[in-house]
């Protein structure tokens, strides 16, 4: 497994984004927005870490970054590498023993997340690193790529348990430091990154804008 220390860059530390989605089959609208993310994240020097599929939105994403000269880190469970699952072109995979150890080594590698539409299993992993940042155990800012008004019921339900007083909150932290919510990735990475300690990276014009200068 080779060493995912972050790299110096051109503007201080490279940022590396975990990003949550559906393998499952999508709406093309969800494809569009999943492969302009993994392209805005590359042209952004932005290191990509996600699942490690090649199916649904993952492998639009993944094709996207790693199209536009991306580095892109998969993690994926035991039980699904397999060759109809796994991406065969990524620039690292990890395999883990399950799903539990998956979702913690996707929030370790991260500086930031996105979540880009997904089934049951985006929605576990958005459950536990909000838990995780409403307990005080990260800090890592999470944004939701809002594609179509896909989370608008899931951000109505979390406004309102925390109305009743069912979120329970580390100190300080308010609802509105877990939900970034935006329907364009360029507006949303930039919401996330500049909450990372790291944002040069993402915020700087992308490499083509450069070269092009």
């Amino acid at each position: 497994m080779r060493d995912l220390s972050r790299t110096a860059g051109p503007g201080g530390r490279r940022l590396r984004m975990t990003v949550f989605c559906g393998a499952g089959p999508a709406d093309p609208e969800y494809l569009r927005a999943a492969a302009a993310t993994g392209q805005l994240l590359a042209e952004r020097d932005i290191h990509v870490v996600y699942g490690g599929g090649r199916l649904g939105l993952m492998g639009a994403l993944a094709d996207a970054a790693l199209a536009a000269g991306g580095e892109v880190t998969g993690v994926i469970p035991r039980a699904l590498h397999t060759a109809d699952i796994i991406h065969p072109g990524l620039s690292r995979l990890q395999v883990v023993p399950d799903t539990a150890t998956r979702k913690q080594r996707l929030t370790d590698l991260a500086d930031g997340i996105l979540a880009l539409p997904g089934g049951l299993g985006t929605l576990d992993e958005l459950a536990c690193v909000w838990a995780a940042a409403a307990h005080g155990t990260h800090a890592r800012p999470v944004g939701l790529l809002n594609t179509c008004g896909y989370y608008n019921s899931l951000v109505d339900f979390l406004h309102t348990a925390a109305d009743a007083g069912f979120l329970a909150h580390h100190h300080g932290l308010r609802l509105e430091d877990l939900l970034l919510v935006d329907d364009d990735p360029v507006r949303l990475l930039h919401s996330v990154a500049s909450r990372t300690g790291l944002p040069d990276t993402a915020l700087r014009a992308p490499a083509t804008a450069r070269g092009a200068m």
